[in-house]
């Protein structure tokens, strides 16, 4: 069985504060799925408080990964999900502990992990660490406790499905709709924590434009080619260049971050429980 700890790739990875540079991509991608786009516009604060809704769910699909296993924190994330169920806008019956949309879910953070390591990060993943942080995640997503029939057995077959899912089966929705008007036109929502709590020359509508270029970049830059390509997404030449050049920014400059800083607080906790233990 895969083992996940502080000598893991998925440890090294999933909860690194990098993953917020690529916290819209995976938003925009599972909103797109019609079975989670329709229960968070049935089941969900999500245009109320749309970073609210985040804060709450990270940590705890973090704390699968970097909890004590004793903890059992999969089951409780999966607990969360038991009710969510209906039939959306077009008929079709959804429930969001069906494997095949679980999975998907999770397949969105399994491609969040790989890529704050290809894009954020100075090191390069040989084939074998690709795979291995593939199967690391497959054990991550064990933890839930839900049906592992969906899962591609490997990477190569994950990176097929991931594909025929980009090209067949995601969809626009009100929710994906409402996000993209978000990133285009920032005046239109609050701010994200902490900018939201900055100085008030952030409420400025110049300043607002300037703060959310980069999430515009890493946003629609993150998204697969194909999904640009079907959804209209507009992705110019200078836009990858732009992105290019933040992404090298955050790699050389990320050596200078505190360690304290560098992780996510239910990241930092793991290590921080695994360090004591084996010093114990």
């Amino acid at each position: 069985m895969t083992q996940l700890g502080p000598d893991s790739l998925l440890w090294r990875w999933a909860g690194d504060n990098r993953i917020g540079f690529l916290g819209p991509t995976i938003g925009l991608l599972q909103l797109m799925h019609p079975a989670i786009g329709a229960g968070v516009l049935q089941h969900s604060d999500f245009f109320r408080d749309p970073f609210g809704r985040i804060e709450r769910s990270l940590p705890l699909i973090l704390g699968v990964v970097y909890d004590d296993p004793d903890a059992d924190t999969g089951r409780t994330v999966r607990g969360f999900h038991r009710d969510i169920k209906g039939i959306d806008d077009d008929g079709r019956r959804y429930h969001a502990l069906d494997p095949a949309t679980f999975w998907w879910a999770h397949a969105t953070f399994q491609f969040m992990a790989e890529q704050v390591a290809d894009r954020f990060d100075t090191h390069r993943l040989t084939t074998a660490e690709r795979e291995r942080l593939y199967q690391e995640g497959v054990e991550w997503y064990r933890r839930y406790g839900v049906s592992d029939r969906a899962v591609p057995p490997d990477r190569a077959a994950f990176g097929v499905e991931w594909d025929r899912i980009c090209a067949e089966v995601l969809e626009m929705n009100p929710a994906v709709e409402w996000v993209l008007d978000s990133i285009y036109r920032p005046k239109q929502v609050r701010l994200p924590p902490p900018l939201s709590h900055a100085d008030p020359i952030f409420r400025l509508a110049p300043m607002r434009r300037l703060a959310y270029e980069p999430v515009r970049l890493a946003a629609i830059g993150g998204l697969p080619p194909i999904v640009r390509e079907r959804f209209g997404l507009s992705w110019a030449v200078r836009d990858q260049a732009a992105l290019d050049a933040l992404q090298l920014a955050v790699q050389q400059g990320w050596r200078v971050v505190p360690w304290s800083m560098r992780w996510h607080p239910r990241a930092r906790a793991g290590w921080d429980r695994t360090r004591a233990e084996r010093a114990a």
